[in-house]
Protein backbone atom coordinates (compact mmCIF):
# COMPACT_ATOMS: atom_id res chain seq x y z
CA UNK A 1 0.00 0.00 0.00
CA UNK A 2 1.05 3.49 -0.73
CA UNK A 3 2.49 5.45 2.18
CA UNK A 4 1.30 8.56 2.55
CA UNK A 5 3.75 11.67 4.64
CA UNK A 6 3.55 14.30 3.65
CA UNK A 7 5.91 17.46 3.56
CA UNK A 8 3.78 20.70 3.67
CA UNK A 9 6.14 23.51 3.41
CA UNK A 10 3.83 26.93 4.15
CA UNK A 11 5.24 30.04 3.12
CA UNK A 12 3.94 32.72 5.03
CA UNK A 13 6.47 35.16 3.14
CA UNK A 14 9.85 34.17 5.31
CA UNK A 15 8.96 31.11 7.15
CA UNK A 16 9.06 27.52 6.38
CA UNK A 17 6.98 24.52 8.36
CA UNK A 18 6.65 21.20 7.98
CA UNK A 19 3.29 19.29 9.10
CA UNK A 20 2.47 15.01 8.88
CA UNK A 21 -0.74 14.51 7.62
CA UNK A 22 -3.33 12.54 9.40
CA UNK A 23 -3.54 8.99 8.46
CA UNK A 24 -6.67 7.56 6.74
CA UNK A 25 -7.90 4.39 8.70
CA UNK A 26 -6.46 1.27 6.84
CA UNK A 27 -3.43 2.51 5.36
CA UNK A 28 0.03 2.43 5.53
CA UNK A 29 2.08 5.23 4.99
CA UNK A 30 5.21 6.43 3.30
CA UNK A 31 5.30 8.66 -0.27
CA UNK A 32 6.37 12.82 -0.15
CA UNK A 33 5.12 15.17 -1.92
CA UNK A 34 6.83 18.95 -1.73
CA UNK A 35 4.97 21.98 -2.11
CA UNK A 36 4.90 25.40 -0.84
CA UNK A 37 1.17 27.36 -0.14
CA UNK A 38 0.53 31.14 -0.07
CA UNK A 39 -3.35 32.63 1.05
CA UNK A 40 -5.08 35.62 0.90
CA UNK A 41 -8.32 37.04 0.66
CA UNK A 42 -9.72 38.50 -2.28
CA UNK A 43 -13.23 41.07 -1.80
CA UNK A 44 -13.73 40.90 -5.54
CA UNK A 45 -14.82 37.31 -6.28
CA UNK A 46 -14.59 35.71 -9.40
CA UNK A 47 -17.16 34.32 -11.81
CA UNK A 48 -18.21 30.57 -10.30
CA UNK A 49 -16.93 27.74 -12.56
CA UNK A 50 -19.37 24.75 -13.42
CA UNK A 51 -18.60 22.05 -11.26
CA UNK A 52 -16.37 19.52 -13.31
CA UNK A 53 -17.20 16.05 -12.21
CA UNK A 54 -13.93 13.24 -11.68
CA UNK A 55 -14.24 9.79 -12.71
CA UNK A 56 -11.84 6.98 -11.54
CA UNK A 57 -12.54 4.00 -14.54
CA UNK A 58 -11.59 0.75 -13.27
CA UNK A 59 -10.52 -1.16 -16.82
CA UNK A 60 -8.29 -3.93 -17.59
CA UNK A 61 -6.58 -4.97 -21.57
CA UNK A 62 -7.90 -8.02 -20.68
CA UNK A 63 -11.49 -6.92 -19.89
CA UNK A 64 -13.95 -7.97 -22.97
CA UNK A 65 -16.46 -5.26 -22.15
CA UNK A 66 -14.17 -2.74 -20.84
CA UNK A 67 -14.16 -0.70 -24.39
CA UNK A 68 -18.15 -0.69 -24.42
CA UNK A 69 -17.43 1.05 -21.23
CA UNK A 70 -14.57 3.60 -22.59
CA UNK A 71 -17.13 4.28 -25.44
CA UNK A 72 -20.01 4.86 -23.08
CA UNK A 73 -17.82 7.63 -20.85
CA UNK A 74 -16.97 9.34 -23.82
CA UNK A 75 -20.43 9.67 -25.04
CA UNK A 76 -21.34 11.27 -21.70
CA UNK A 77 -18.61 13.81 -22.07
CA UNK A 78 -19.47 14.40 -25.81
CA UNK A 79 -23.28 14.68 -24.20
CA UNK A 80 -21.74 16.96 -21.44
CA UNK A 81 -19.14 19.08 -22.76
CA UNK A 82 -16.43 20.17 -20.23
CA UNK A 83 -17.96 18.63 -17.69
CA UNK A 84 -16.05 15.60 -17.08
CA UNK A 85 -12.79 14.44 -16.36
CA UNK A 86 -11.63 10.96 -16.28
CA UNK A 87 -8.99 8.83 -15.79
CA UNK A 88 -8.04 5.02 -16.49
CA UNK A 89 -7.28 2.92 -13.46
CA UNK A 90 -5.55 -0.32 -14.58
CA UNK A 91 -5.56 -1.89 -11.80
CA UNK A 92 -4.21 -5.92 -11.70
CA UNK A 93 -7.47 -7.75 -12.20
CA UNK A 94 -8.36 -8.31 -15.94
CA UNK A 95 -5.06 -6.46 -16.61
CA UNK A 96 -2.09 -9.32 -16.72
CA UNK A 97 0.77 -8.13 -19.03
CA UNK A 98 1.89 -10.45 -21.65
CA UNK A 99 3.02 -10.53 -25.33
CA UNK A 100 1.52 -9.63 -27.53
CA UNK A 101 1.26 -6.50 -25.44
CA UNK A 102 3.63 -3.63 -25.82
CA UNK A 103 3.17 -1.43 -22.63
CA UNK A 104 2.25 -2.69 -18.91
CA UNK A 105 -0.31 -0.42 -18.02
CA UNK A 106 -0.09 -2.26 -13.90
CA UNK A 107 0.89 0.58 -11.78
CA UNK A 108 0.98 0.63 -7.65
CA UNK A 109 -0.72 3.52 -7.80
CA UNK A 110 -3.74 2.05 -9.79
CA UNK A 111 -3.87 -1.24 -7.24
CA UNK A 112 -3.98 1.20 -4.42
CA UNK A 113 -6.54 3.78 -5.67
CA UNK A 114 -9.05 0.42 -6.17
CA UNK A 115 -7.89 -0.30 -2.64
CA UNK A 116 -8.79 3.15 -1.22
CA UNK A 117 -11.33 3.25 -3.28
CA UNK A 118 -13.04 -0.30 -2.09
CA UNK A 119 -12.18 -3.53 -0.50
CA UNK A 120 -10.52 -4.69 -4.23
CA UNK A 121 -10.39 -4.41 -7.70
CA UNK A 122 -13.96 -4.11 -8.67
CA UNK A 123 -15.71 -6.18 -11.34
CA UNK A 124 -15.05 -3.63 -14.96
CA UNK A 125 -15.65 -1.70 -16.39
CA UNK A 126 -16.80 -0.13 -13.57
CA UNK A 127 -16.23 4.04 -12.22
CA UNK A 128 -16.26 5.94 -9.10
CA UNK A 129 -17.87 9.27 -10.04
CA UNK A 130 -16.69 12.07 -7.72
CA UNK A 131 -16.63 9.64 -5.06
CA UNK A 132 -19.82 9.29 -4.25
CA UNK A 133 -20.84 5.80 -2.33
CA UNK A 134 -23.99 4.20 -3.12
CA UNK A 135 -25.65 1.90 -0.27
CA UNK A 136 -27.37 0.53 -2.94
CA UNK A 137 -24.54 -1.11 -5.44
CA UNK A 138 -25.09 -4.45 -5.15
CA UNK A 139 -23.00 -5.72 -8.03
CA UNK A 140 -19.86 -4.21 -6.44
CA UNK A 141 -20.50 -5.34 -2.65
CA UNK A 142 -17.08 -3.67 -0.67
CA UNK A 143 -16.70 -1.40 -3.36
CA UNK A 144 -19.69 1.32 -2.86
CA UNK A 145 -17.76 3.88 -4.62
CA UNK A 146 -17.40 1.91 -7.84
CA UNK A 147 -20.97 1.97 -10.10
CA UNK A 148 -21.44 -0.66 -12.95
CA UNK A 149 -21.46 0.76 -16.96
CA UNK A 150 -25.60 0.98 -17.18
CA UNK A 151 -25.30 2.80 -13.87
CA UNK A 152 -22.97 5.72 -15.17
CA UNK A 153 -25.31 8.39 -16.99
CA UNK A 154 -27.80 8.60 -13.84
CA UNK A 155 -25.54 8.97 -11.42
CA UNK A 156 -23.43 11.90 -13.70
CA UNK A 157 -27.30 13.41 -14.50
CA UNK A 158 -27.86 13.54 -10.44
CA UNK A 159 -24.49 15.49 -10.33
CA UNK A 160 -24.68 18.01 -13.42
CA UNK A 161 -26.34 20.39 -12.03
CA UNK A 162 -24.23 20.40 -8.72
CA UNK A 163 -22.73 23.69 -8.18
CA UNK A 164 -19.01 23.77 -6.35
CA UNK A 165 -17.91 26.23 -3.84
CA UNK A 166 -14.21 26.63 -5.46
CA UNK A 167 -12.65 27.70 -8.44
CA UNK A 168 -9.46 25.55 -9.66
CA UNK A 169 -7.09 27.22 -11.74
CA UNK A 170 -4.21 25.39 -13.08
CA UNK A 171 -0.47 26.34 -14.60
CA UNK A 172 2.09 23.95 -15.29
CA UNK A 173 5.96 24.45 -16.29
CA UNK A 174 8.87 22.61 -17.14
CA UNK A 175 12.61 23.05 -15.93
CA UNK A 176 14.68 19.89 -17.76
CA UNK A 177 13.60 16.85 -16.50
CA UNK A 178 10.74 18.66 -13.94
CA UNK A 179 7.47 19.72 -13.72
CA UNK A 180 6.03 22.24 -11.58
CA UNK A 181 2.39 22.43 -11.21
CA UNK A 182 0.81 25.83 -9.69
CA UNK A 183 -3.01 25.05 -8.19
CA UNK A 184 -4.93 28.17 -7.47
CA UNK A 185 -7.95 27.08 -5.25
CA UNK A 186 -10.91 29.90 -5.16
CA UNK A 187 -13.68 29.78 -2.63
CA UNK A 188 -16.79 31.52 -4.22
CA UNK A 189 -18.96 29.97 -0.90
CA UNK A 190 -18.18 29.33 2.63
CA UNK A 191 -17.28 26.40 3.45
CA UNK A 192 -16.79 24.19 6.66
CA UNK A 193 -15.36 20.75 6.18
CA UNK A 194 -11.88 19.75 6.11
CA UNK A 195 -10.43 19.49 2.12
CA UNK A 196 -7.46 18.46 0.25
CA UNK A 197 -5.86 18.55 -3.22
CA UNK A 198 -5.31 15.46 -5.35
CA UNK A 199 -2.68 15.42 -8.54
CA UNK A 200 -3.52 12.98 -11.00
CA UNK A 201 -0.44 12.10 -13.75
CA UNK A 202 -2.42 10.93 -16.75
CA UNK A 203 -1.40 9.80 -20.61
CA UNK A 204 -3.68 9.52 -23.63
CA UNK A 205 -3.04 8.10 -27.52
CA UNK A 206 -1.09 4.84 -26.66
CA UNK A 207 -1.70 2.34 -29.03
CA UNK A 208 -1.83 -1.18 -27.90
CA UNK A 209 -3.55 -4.06 -27.66
CA UNK A 210 -7.01 -4.28 -25.86
CA UNK A 211 -9.56 -7.56 -25.45
CA UNK A 212 -12.93 -7.22 -26.60
CA UNK A 213 -16.08 -9.04 -27.32
CA UNK A 214 -15.12 -9.45 -31.07
CA UNK A 215 -11.68 -10.18 -30.27
CA UNK A 216 -8.36 -8.62 -29.77
CA UNK A 217 -7.97 -5.52 -30.97
CA UNK A 218 -4.30 -4.78 -31.95
CA UNK A 219 -4.31 -1.04 -32.26
CA UNK A 220 -6.29 0.15 -29.84
CA UNK A 221 -5.75 3.78 -28.80
CA UNK A 222 -5.37 3.59 -25.12
CA UNK A 223 -6.39 6.96 -22.86
CA UNK A 224 -6.24 9.04 -19.43
CA UNK A 225 -4.38 6.41 -18.68
CA UNK A 226 -3.38 6.81 -14.84
CA UNK A 227 0.43 6.57 -14.08
CA UNK A 228 1.00 8.49 -11.15
CA UNK A 229 -1.05 10.01 -8.12
CA UNK A 230 1.41 13.11 -7.27
CA UNK A 231 0.32 13.52 -4.02
CA UNK A 232 -0.81 11.20 -1.26
CA UNK A 233 -4.52 9.12 -1.79
CA UNK A 234 -6.32 11.37 0.09
CA UNK A 235 -4.74 14.26 -0.98
CA UNK A 236 -2.90 16.90 0.62
CA UNK A 237 -5.27 19.13 2.93
CA UNK A 238 -5.13 22.78 3.12
CA UNK A 239 -6.37 25.16 5.54
CA UNK A 240 -6.62 22.08 8.25
CA UNK A 241 -6.22 24.67 10.96
CA UNK A 242 -9.20 27.00 10.22
CA UNK A 243 -12.45 25.91 11.30
CA UNK A 244 -14.21 27.67 8.33
CA UNK A 245 -13.47 29.15 5.19
CA UNK A 246 -14.67 31.93 3.83
CA UNK A 247 -15.78 33.23 0.58
CA UNK A 248 -12.91 35.37 -0.99
CA UNK A 249 -10.53 32.60 0.31
CA UNK A 250 -7.15 32.33 -1.95
CA UNK A 251 -4.84 29.13 -1.59
CA UNK A 252 -1.77 28.84 -3.79
CA UNK A 253 -0.15 25.63 -3.78
CA UNK A 254 2.68 25.17 -6.06
CA UNK A 255 3.87 21.41 -6.13
CA UNK A 256 7.33 21.51 -7.50
CA UNK A 257 10.13 18.70 -8.60
CA UNK A 258 7.32 16.54 -10.60
CA UNK A 259 9.53 13.72 -12.44
CA UNK A 260 7.70 11.78 -15.16
CA UNK A 261 7.23 7.79 -14.59
CA UNK A 262 9.38 5.44 -16.81
CA UNK A 263 6.32 4.26 -17.91
CA UNK A 264 5.56 7.15 -19.97
CA UNK A 265 5.81 6.58 -23.58
CA UNK A 266 5.51 10.02 -24.98
CA UNK A 267 5.35 13.38 -22.59
CA UNK A 268 3.79 15.11 -25.08
CA UNK A 269 0.62 13.82 -24.25
CA UNK A 270 0.35 13.81 -20.82
CA UNK A 271 -1.93 15.74 -18.45
CA UNK A 272 -2.39 16.61 -14.60
CA UNK A 273 -5.84 16.33 -13.27
CA UNK A 274 -6.25 18.29 -10.15
CA UNK A 275 -9.37 17.50 -8.14
CA UNK A 276 -10.40 18.93 -4.36
CA UNK A 277 -11.76 16.65 -2.48
CA UNK A 278 -13.75 16.32 0.90
CA UNK A 279 -11.18 14.01 3.96
CA UNK A 280 -12.17 11.81 6.73
CA UNK A 281 -15.18 10.16 6.62
CA UNK A 282 -16.56 11.58 3.12
CA UNK A 283 -14.02 11.49 0.48
CA UNK A 284 -17.06 13.19 -2.04
CA UNK A 285 -15.04 15.26 -5.01
CA UNK A 286 -16.34 19.12 -5.32
CA UNK A 287 -14.17 20.24 -8.34
CA UNK A 288 -11.76 18.65 -11.00
CA UNK A 289 -9.51 20.76 -13.55
CA UNK A 290 -7.28 19.16 -16.01
CA UNK A 291 -3.91 20.76 -17.59
CA UNK A 292 -1.92 19.89 -20.50
CA UNK A 293 2.09 19.52 -19.33
CA UNK A 294 4.12 21.89 -21.60
CA UNK A 295 6.60 19.61 -23.78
Amino acid sequence: MKNIFLVITTISMLGIACVKEQTPAGLVLGETVAFTDSTYTISNLPTPQASVIFIEEATGVHCVNCPAGATELKNLKNANPNRILSTAVYSPFLNQFEPPSKYDFNSQDAFDLVMFLGNGDPSKPAAAINRISSTNNQANTGNAFFYNREEWSGVIQSLINKSTPVNIDLTAQKDTTTYTINTKIVFTENYFEPLAISLFLIEDDVEDLQDSNTGEIENYIHNHILRKIITPLAGTPFLADVPSITKGTVLQRKFYNIRLPKTIVDSKNCHVICVVNKIGASREVLHAAEIHLPS
